[in-house]
């Protein structure tokens, strides 16, 4: 049986990104993220664009629980010395202007984090959306449409792309590939 270095290509390839005229593609430095890119960039022979501005936000390990019970009243809330929210919201929009302003108006994929999409979209406008859908799975999709300096919000957290697959035999075949490493 195949590892997971073998099916996550076979399954990008076959199933998604391969159809959807990616030409660039942007990651977080960090190291879940960044593995995900290199996936998807051997899948589309495209170089990854490393930027430690689509980072998670940064909280030290220690201070997560206080930064969890608190995060939501208070933007400007800084766990353990680390990040505020707003000061997230603000690295995530900055994040996205030099992302769209480097794009030459190609599509592009951003690999990064659910804590940091929903920052982003907090930063665009999108509250009242964010509030009645509040969590980013993993492996989630959101499709932001850039026109005009004013970017569209056109899928949140969209995981369509894992139907194709027989549910039964990913879970079996994921299972054996870790029980492998």
């Amino acid at each position: 049986m195949p590892g997971l270095d073998v099916l996550l290509p076979r399954f990008f390839r076959n199933f998604y990104l391969s159809k959807k005229g990616i030409k660039v593609i942007y990651s977080s430095d960090l190291p879940r993220a960044l593995g995900t890119a290199k996936i998807v960039s051997a899948v589309l022979n495209l170089r990854i664009n490393v930027s430690p501005k689509l980072r998670e936000i940064e909280v030290p390990k220690e201070a997560w629980e206080e930064y969890v019970k608190t995060r939501h009243p208070d933007f400007d809330f800084y766990p353990g010395g680390g990040e505020s929210i707003n000061d997230l919201i603000e690295r995530a929009k900055q994040g996205l202007n030099e992302i769209v302003k480097g794009s030459g108006g190609e599509n592009i994929a951003v690999v990064c984090h659910g804590i940091f999409i929903k920052a982003l979209l907090y930063g665009l406008g999108y509250k009242d959306y964010l509030i009645k859908n509040d969590h980013v799975a993993n492996t989630g999709v959101t499709i932001l449409q850039y026109k005009r300096d004013k970017a569209k919000l056109v899928k949140f957290n969209s995981y369509k792309h894992l139907l194709p697959l027989r549910v039964k035999e990913t879970v079996g075949n994921l299972g054996r590939a870790l029980r492998r490493q």
